[in-house]
Formats: structure tokens, sequence, C-alpha cells
């Protein structure tokens, strides 16, 4: 990709050319993926008259997924392209154009008694005060082990962490042209001569981490 990464134009070529918000690179994990703890914590506070507020619900996947197991589920996404998709894949679901800053739309402003982002944006921890019912939970999933500055906003606003979860599992990237697309997805510098000095029969080893919170009120 020629974009950015992580650009508005970077997410609307991952919507036009991979149907959503997906990691595009193969890979091949050899233990269970580390976002099915988030899957987990999510499932456990789903009832049927719970209401989620998503933040960077992305093309949808989610709502797809979990909504039908809630009352309300109710996302926003900073990228129009995204939000078609989501519109289209859980059309019982409520999505709400929004990049997180200034005033919040009324539409968004709840309560929800579960706020809920995918590796999606930090910044509706500023929020949380607002949207959030009295005994509100939120669920945050990061692309790594240690994500310092979630529990130190979270801090800032009066909420406090319930638990965190720290999974690594080791992945294998099979080419050149997939461990270069994932070093571009998550910041990362390479080289080809890395590649050639490090690569095996398998491709690349690495590490696919996650970091789980689930916060309340302090």
């Amino acid at each position: 990709m020629t974009d950015p990464p992580h650009s508005r134009a970077w997410y609307a070529r991952l919507a036009r050319e991979l149907g959503g918000y997906r990691h595009p690179w193969t890979r091949v994990l050899d233990g269970p993926d580390p976002e099915l703890t988030f899957d987990a914590l999510l499932t456990e506070h789903l009832r049927p008259d719970t209401r989620v507020l998503e933040a960077g619900s992305g093309h949808g996947p989610d709502a797809a997924r979990f909504g039908s197991e809630c009352a309300r589920w109710v996302g926003y996404d900073r990228q129009p392209e995204l939000l078609e998709l989501a519109r289209a894949n859980a059309p019982a679901a409520e999505f709400h154009l929004w990049d997180g800053k200034g005033e919040m739309p009324t539409d968004l402003r709840g309560p929800f008694d579960l706020i809920v982002s995918r590796r999606g944006p930090t910044s509706v921890i500023d929020h949380l005060n607002a949207v959030a019912a009295p005994d509100a939970r939120f669920l945050y999933v990061g692309p790594r082990l240690d994500v310092p500055r979630v529990p130190q906003r979270l801090r800032s606003v009066g909420w406090a962490s319930l638990g965190e979860w720290r999974v690594s599992v080791r992945a294998w990237a099979p080419t050149w042209a997939d461990w270069q697309t994932r070093c571009e997805f998550m910041d990362e510098a390479t080289s080809r001569e890395d590649w050639d000095a490090h690569a095996g029969a398998r491709g690349r080893c690495y590490q696919e981490e996650r970091y789980v919170l689930l916060a309340g009120r302090d």
C-alpha cells in the first residue's frame, strides 16, 4: 500500500480492497488467537438488556457477531467507507460518523452499560463519564503487550482497571510480502536483508500480542 499507514486514505483502501478493517497479510498461529480473551470477556458482559457503545466499529464485525445478544449496539468510526460496510454487515445495529474529537454526537451519549474498543480509538476514554451508565464497564484490546496510556488515561477520568490480560502467541508471516505488509501495518522498520537473515522454511517468526483491559469507575 502506498498511502501512509492508518491515514484516512489507507483505511479507505482497506475498505475497497479487503472489504473492511482486516489484517492485510497472511499469518499462521501456533496457538489460539490472542483476541479470544477479548471475545470471552465481551460475551460474559452481554445480557439481553445490555446497551453497547463500540469505539472504532470499522466494518461492523463485532456488531454483526454479538449485536443480537444485547438490547442495543451503537458504533462509531471516522471512516465513511467502513461505516457503509458496517451498515450492510450489521443492519440491526446503529452506526455514526465521528472521529472522537470535539463534541460527541447526541446519538452516542447513551447511557451505555458496556463500552468496547477492539484496537479502536482510545480517545473514547475521555468521554466515558458522559456515556456510561452507573455500573458500566469499559473493555479494550490493543496490539501490544503493554499500552501504558490506556490505564493512565482511565485513572485521569476516575476509572480503574478491574483486570488486565497479556497474551502472546508465536506466529509466522509466510512470505516477504506478508512480513513487509505486517511491519507497515504495525509501523515497524524492516528490510529485505533482515528478512533473508531470519526467515526460514515457514517464513518469519514473530509474536502475535494482545493487551486486554477491563475497567470500571474507581
